[in-house]
């Protein structure tokens, strides 16, 4: 059975708009005030382009070592190396998102999905339908997958 189409995701969806950072500035206020930090300005703003946010407060010692050590786990969470997510049969191989194939193995999220169906949203992006993930992907850049072996054409030594 063909899976149902996926929707058009159109240029530029993923682009931060400044209603983005509003709604991003209120969350983060929110989230700050609940780990003790009290915040004097908190502006969206926009930086050569691109939605941004400027944040001024104060929080004591206490509660920054605690929000510095729960960012430095995130900045360093270990991830799986890709050698470990290579299923047999197959070899790395870095493609854009128009050289992306049906059946490639994406790594993602510390797993490897198999593409069953895409749909191209532009010449620089594709919409990837995954085994075993609910929500499609929007593949924006290069990136690795795994190709099986018998899809590459080795050169026969003369």
């Amino acid at each position: 059975m063909p899976s149902p189409p996926l929707p058009h995701v159109p240029p530029g969806f993923n682009e931060p708009t400044e209603e983005d950072a509003a709604a991003a500035a209120v969350r983060l206020v929110r989230a700050l005030r609940g780990c003790g930090v009290f915040l004097e300005q908190v502006v969206p703003g926009v930086v050569g382009g691109r939605p941004v946010m400027a944040v001024r407060g104060r929080m004591n010692v206490g509660t920054a070592k605690r929000l510095a050590a729960g960012l430095e786990s995130l900045a360093h969470r270990p991830a799986k190396p890709l050698e470990e997510l290579r299923p047999g049969g197959t070899l790395p191989l870095e493609v854009r998102p128009a050289e992306v194939r049906v059946g490639d193995y994406l790594p993602l999220d510390g797993g490897c999905y198999r593409i069953r169906n895409m749909r191209g949203t532009g010449g620089s992006s594709r919409i990837l339908e995954l085994e075993g993930r609910r929500q499609p992907w929007i593949m924006t850049g290069p990136r690795t997958v795994f190709r099986p072996a018998d899809q590459f054409q080795f050169p026969l030594p003369t």
